[in-house]
């Protein structure tokens, strides 16, 4: 029964992670932060890039260990 739950807490948890990452990423250029990298004259890597980036790694992996748990209950 707890089991249940781990998948549906994992699942939203990543689910969460995964749009605020993919807001972060979508963000302005303004709104971005400092630069922590420049590419060219016309790309750069902002805080907030590598923040989203961050936040969706963190989200993919939440839903996949919640997948885990939930192969794990179906095939025990």
């Amino acid at each position: 029964m707890e089991a249940r739950w781990l998948v549906t807490a994992l699942s939203a948890i990543g689910l969460i992670f995964m749009l605020l990452g993919l807001a972060a990423l979508a963000l302005p250029t303004t709104h971005e932060g400092i630069q922590v990298w420049q590419l060219d004259n016309r790309h750069a890597i902002y805080a907030m890039d590598v923040a989203g980036g961050f936040a969706l790694a963190l989200g993919l992996i939440l839903t996949w260990l919640g997948s885990r748990v939930w192969r794990r209950m179906v095939l025990d």
